[in-house]
C-alpha cells in the first residue's frame, strides 16, 4: 500500500503521538480514509462512487490486518479530540500481512474495489515483489486530516518511529503515491529505489532509507 502525505511542513503545535490499539481501528481508518481521498494512487483504483466512505472501510480492514500480523499503528492526537489528526501503519521486520494473510478480508475488498478487484490484487501482488529483501520496518500509510495538511503533523509520526528503527539498526522501506513526494521522504534519509508497477493507476515509487551504522 502507498502512503499520502503533504510536503508541506510547519510546527505540528501540541500534538503528541501515540500507540494505536485494536480499540482504535475504526477512527484510524477514518483518518486515513480521508486522508487518502486525494491519494492519485489509491483513487486511481477505485470505482466510481463515494471514494471517503469505500477507503475507510478498506482501512478499517487493512488496519486489523495490520495488528493481526504484529504489526503496530500510531495515532497523532490532539489533548481533547476524538479524531487522530493523523495515522502511520508499520509493518515491523517479520510482521508483513501476506497476500494469504489478506483473503478472510476478501468481502471487504470486494464491496470496495468491484470490478477493479483485479488491478486491486495485481497492484498488491507487484508492490509485495518490489519489497527489499533485508529485513526493514514498512512505512505502510502515514496520512493526516485535510484540515491540517503541512502543519507537520505527517513529519511527527514519521520522525517518532524512525527514531526507534534506528536503535534497532535495520532498514525502512515506504512507497511514495507520486513523484512530487519523493523529495519530502528523503528529508528522512529516503531515497528512491525506482517505480513500483502497477495496474490501472499510476505507479508509486519505492523508497529505501539505509540502516544506521
Amino acid at each position: 500500500m502507498t502512503d499520502q502525505q503533504n510536503s508541506g511542513e510547519t510546527s505540528a503545535g501540541q500534538i503528541e503521538v501515540v500507540p494505536a490499539a485494536p480499540a482504535d481501528t475504526a477512527r484510524a481508518a477514518a483518518t486515513l480514509g480521508a486522508a487518502f481521498a486525494v491519494d492519485p494512487h489509491v483513487v486511481g483504483l477505485l470505482p466510481h462512487g463515494d471514494v471517503t466512505a469505500s477507503l475507510t472501510r478498506m482501512w478499517e480492514r487493512i488496519v486489523r490486518e495490520t495488528f493481526g500480523a504484529g504489526g503496530h499503528a500510531y495515532l497523532a492526537v490532539r489533548a481533547g479530540e476524538q479524531q487522530p489528526l493523523g495515522v502511520a501503519l508499520w509493518e515491523a521486520p517479520g510482521s508483513k500481512v501476506s497476500l494469504a494473510g489478506m483473503i478472510p478480508g476478501l468481502l471487504t475488498y470486494l464491496r470496495v474495489f468491484r470490478h477493479r478487484v483485479p488491478d486491486a490484487l495485481i497492484t498488491e501482488l507487484l508492490a509485495h515483489r518490489a519489497h527489499p529483501c533485508a529485513p526493514h520496518w514498512y512505512l505502510k500509510a502515514v496520512g493526516t486530516l485535510p484540515d491540517v495538511r503541512g502543519a507537520g503533523v505527517g513529519s511527527l509520526l514519521i520522525r517518532d518511529r524512525l527514531a526507534a528503527v534506528d536503535r534497532q539498526h535495520v532498514g525502512a522501506y515506504l512507497e511514495a503515491s507520486t513523484a512530487d513526494l519523493v523529495p519530502y521522504y528523503e528529508r528522512f534519509g529516503f531515497r528512491s529505489r525506482g517505480p513500483v508497477p502497477s495496474r490501472g493507476t499510476v505507479d508509486a515509487l519505492g523508497m529505501w532509507r539505509p540502516p544506521t551504522a
